[in-house]
């Protein structure tokens, strides 16, 4: 008999291991799915092709078992709730099941939960995802609903949240010092109520019901004075008995690390806690939300293979804090959250945007934790044009909004706007996103050292905004190391042949602020870019130095000791009867190092006739070298620096002329045209013009639609522009259609 036991432990062991490895082929292989293949523990997996959907797609459903016993299935379908899945028996313990995404389909993340047994007390389990369209997302704070019949309260919640879209939720506070939201058997549940220990499973049946996706949190026994060193052991039992007590309802879906944290010093924890909950379930997703302070810590996340899930905090009403008064512009949500959508290219894992709904000080309405519309609104409008963005989480709707309000009506006229601020701006969230589908071509890169920290506040936030500008979108792409030279506190020594290869397939120009100098892991990573082929704009007045490439012949250019005194720039503009018109721009006082050239072609010069812009060509490649800082440059010379631009092979769709550093724009190429989207953060109203840059056939005009009314606004001859205003802390989403003249 014992004989026997011993036997099956170690066949189930094998199979185990067989599985595992499995799932690591299976991600070394397909770079197209978030990294948690679906192999579920136990003796079911699940395989989901593909794991990205767009309309029309058809997703194929694998599942196999290892032991001849019935299977059933059930799909997850966000906004509706559980449905049964129609199983096929193709071989013997393989299933399949066909989904084609039609009309009937509503975005979100859809859950796969396949068992074996009693639904309820299921024998074993295998979980799977896949994603269509946008996650709408919430931070849950469990213990915040009414104790009497938490149930009715949280499908009340749920349902309010229906109506803006809401589709997925990260369950948080699950536990105090004192009270335990759920049936647990190792934290201290003394003072908890049995009603207490039932909210996160009433929770959880709720989120079946309604179609929500959950996220539970990764947390230690916060009811024990656990030493931090213990702290991690912690984490795991308490996300092993959570998966435990909880893995037969479908909407759970995975873990989220609620531990935050900064610096790439984050990175081990993450990537040990990942590998520990796929290690439970590879079919259940991870998530973490870092802070912004260190930006290079995005790279450094992108590489974990396990972490399926990428939050960058937008960190805008929360710097109001007395502690914290940096006070950041609403703008920034834009840029700390592309920092998520960067780091989420390498392995395409899902990234979202991140609000916050909360204010301290003076941002606080009624002295509560609730802030004001515009607060909210303008958070939003940034979020959405975060290029390929995959999402939206607020931080957080359930304690600071919806709590707020039902414990106090007697101020509901007052806080009522700040759900409107929700409401209103999930709507243009869904607008804007149509002018944000897809990769911008400029990239603003961050390489792995050069005093990061320092330069992301003093040179990054000014090149960005400098883009603003001009009108032209932008990401931002951060260093990237090799995957196995991922471990702090050692140092990576090589460039990562993942993060070339894509950048040379996706052919984007990579922009560097004023950066001093690589590394030999950026250095070799910049000089192989090129050579192959790639396209670099740098922004003076500092250029890079390398470790392994010599910048007089990368750049084509050499700095002299001397300063001088600028007032002009200067450029030849190339006329059709093949004669060069002289032009003019007048920069004011600028003092900035001089620079000489070597191998470069002067494009513009300063009125001393010293090199103010070059352009070199190095191998396949070309860099171009703009030896005057990104913000001055787009204030002085806009012009000239969009033809640099054009000239460094961007294919721009449209020239938008008239925003400042305090708006934010989003461009996508379309079949006949472009849409493009304007965010006004001022609080005056500023007019802009759209100077389309599209190629026209004979015979073809341009229809111009406002999205949001779904109106036709103008009907313009080929590559006339259009003039539109858009008023104080508001947007426009307009459309350009190319059709044939009647």
């Amino acid at each position: 008999m014992e004989g026997r036991r011993i036997k099956r432990f170690l066949i189930v062991g094998l199979i185990l291991i067989f599985n595992r490895s499995n799932y690591a082929l299976t991600k070394s292989r397909d770079n197209n799915i978030f990294h948690s293949s679906n192999f579920s523990s136990g003796l079911i997996s699940i395989n989901v092709v593909p794991r990205r959907v767009s309309y029309g797609d058809t997703v194929q459903i694998t599942i196999k078992t290892k032991e001849d016993t019935p299977v059933n299935a059930s799909l997850l379908v966000p906004d509706r709730g559980l449905t049964g899945l129609k199983l096929t028996c193709t071989k013997p313990s393989i299933y399949t099941s066909q989904i084609v995404i039609g009309d009937q389909y509503p975005q979100g993340i859809y859950a796969v939960q396949a068992w074996q047994g009693n639904r309820n007390n299921p024998e074993t389990v295998g979980k799977g995802t896949f994603l269509y369209g946008k996650i709408i997302a919430d931070f849950c704070s469990v213990g915040i609903f009414e104790s009497e019949h938490p149930g009715i309260d949280m499908t009340k919640y749920l349902t309010e949240m229906k109506r803006f879209g809401a589709n997925f939720l990260i369950a948080t506070g699950i536990m105090t010092s004192k009270r335990v939201y759920y049936n647990s058997k190792i934290c201290n549940t003394d003072s908890s109520s049995p009603v207490d220990r039932a909210y996160l499973g009433t929770l959880l049946k709720c989120a079946d019901e309604n179609g929500y996706s959950v996220m539970l949190p990764a947390t230690w026994d916060m009811t024990r004075n656990i030493p931090y060193p213990k702290r991690e052991s912690s984490i795991k039992q308490i996300t092993r008995e959570l998966y435990e007590a909880y893995l037969n309802h479908p909407s759970f879906v995975g873990f989220y690390v609620e531990q935050e944290g900064s610096g790439i010093y984050y990175a081990p924890f993450i990537r040990e806690l990942c590998d520990y909950v796929k290690g439970i379930n590879p079919g259940l997703l991870t998530a973490c939300a870092p802070y912004v302070d260190n930006p290079l810590l995005a790279g450094y996340l992108s590489v974990i293979s396990n972490l399926d899930i990428i939050i960058y905090q937008g960190m805008v009403m929360a710097s109001y804090r007395p502690d914290n008064r940096l006070k950041f512009p609403f703008r920034r949500v834009k840029d700390f959250c592309s920092l998520a959508t960067g780091s989420k290219q390498l392995q395409n894992k899902i990234a979202l945007t991140h609000v916050e709904t909360f204010g301290y000080g003076e941002t606080s309405l009624r002295n509560l934790f609730i802030t004001g519309y515009d607060n909210i609104y303008q958070q939003i409008l940034s979020a959405g044009t975060v290029a390929d963005n995959d999402g939206i989480i607020m931080f957080d709707y359930s304690s600071i909004i919806y709590n707020t309000l039902r414990d106090n009506p007697q101020y509901k006229d007052v806080l009522a706007k700040s759900r409107d601020a929700v409401f209103d701006g999930m709507k243009a969230f869904q607008l804007i996103g149509m002018a944000s589908k897809k990769l911008n071509q400029i990239a603003v890169y961050l390489p792995y050292t050069d005093w990061q920290e320092y330069r992301w506040k003093c040179y990054y936030y000014s090149a960005l905004d400098a883009f603003r500008i001009m009108g032209i979108p932008v990401d931002i792409l951060p260093y990237a190391p090799p995957e196995d030279e991922s471990y702090p506190p050692y140092w990576p020594y090589h460039e990562n042949a993942d993060v070339l290869k894509r950048l040379l397939k996706l052919k984007e120009v990579l922009v560097l602020p004023n950066i001093t100098g690589f590394q030999a892991t950026d250095s070799d990573l910049i000089q192989h870019f090129v050579k192959d082929g790639g396209i670099i704009v740098a922004f003076g007045p500092e250029i890079p130095m390398g470790r392994t490439y010599d910048r007089g012949i990368l750049f084509g250019i050499e700095k002299t000791k001397k300063i001088a005194l600028h007032t002009e720039v200067m450029s030849k503009t190339r006329l059709k009867d093949g004669s060069a018109q002289k032009r003019v721009w007048e920069i004011g006082k600028i003092k900035v190092p001089v620079w000489r050239s070597k191998s470069a072609e002067v494009i513009a010069r300063f009125e001393d006739g010293s090199p103010a812009i070059t352009l070199n060509r190095y191998g396949k490649g070309e860099v171009v070298s703009v030896l005057i800082d990104a913000k001055t440059s787009a204030l002085k010379f806009s012009s000239l620096v969009r033809g640099i631009f054009d000239i460094a092979g961007v294919h721009r769709s449209v020239d938008i002329v008239g925003t400042n550093e305090n708006c934010d724009v989003a461009v996508s190429k379309t079949k006949n045209g472009f849409v493009a989207a304007v965010v006004n953060h001022n609080d005056k109203k500023i007019e802009v013009t759209l100077r389309p840059l599209t190629t026209f056939r004979p015979r073809e005009s341009e229809k111009w639609i406002d999205i949001a009314s779904g109106k036709k606004i103008a009907h313009l001859k080929k590559n006339e522009p259009l003039d539109i205003e858009i008023k104080p802390r508001s947007f426009r989403v307009i459309e350009m259609v190319c059709e044939d003249i009647k």
